[in-house]
């Protein structure tokens, strides 16, 4: 589901006040993050949520680099089904989820991290 410009406002304010982040350079501050792994296959999200016993079923919510584009509801298995159209409409991809409290970030340098906060 595409959010509207409101509700996209919204996920990002909370985004910002729940997850830690560097500011400098624009993406996750990892080192503030107790629980973390460097993803290799996008498969192994889904694996580390279930190691993890996360409910793969809690609405995510993806957005980009670009803070004009809308933010997407969705699940996190969804998401992974396409994952290389989700991360190829902007250069960093973030894919947060409030309620299981956990954040991946595909950043531009080619580095794609899970952290749970």
């Amino acid at each position: 589901m595409v959010l509207s410009e409101e509700e996209s406002r919204e996920v990002k304010r909370e985004f910002k006040e729940n997850v830690p982040l560097d500011r400098f350079v624009g993406r996750v501050d990892f080192s503030q993050v107790s629980r973390k792994k460097e993803i290799v296959m996008d498969e192994d999200i889904l694996e580390e949520l279930y190691k993890n016993n996360v409910n793969v079923n809690e609405p995510v919510y993806v957005f980009w680099f670009n803070a004009r584009l809308p933010v997407i509801q969705t699940s996190i298995k969804n998401v992974i089904q396409v994952v290389e159209d989700v991360i190829s409409v902007d250069f960093d991809t973030w894919i947060y989820c409030p309620k299981e409290r956990y954040v991946v970030e595909y950043y531009h340098e080619g580095e794609t991290l899970l952290g749970f906060y």
